[in-house]
């Protein structure tokens, strides 16, 4: 497997973790995952 190699992806990559997990573990608050969705789109509109 091999790693992201932009911000956009690595992004991505977390807002899915983060989503999983809340599912399962309440502790984690979703606005962790609305952060990380919104740095995505970002990033992906800048390009890195």
């Amino acid at each position: 497997m091999r790693m992201p190699s932009s911000l956009a992806a690595w992004c991505t990559v977390l807002f899915f973790l983060f989503f999983g997990l809340s599912t399962f573990v309440s502790a984690i608050p979703m606005a962790i995952a609305g952060i990380l969705a919104l740095a995505a789109a970002v990033f992906t509109f800048i390009g890195r």
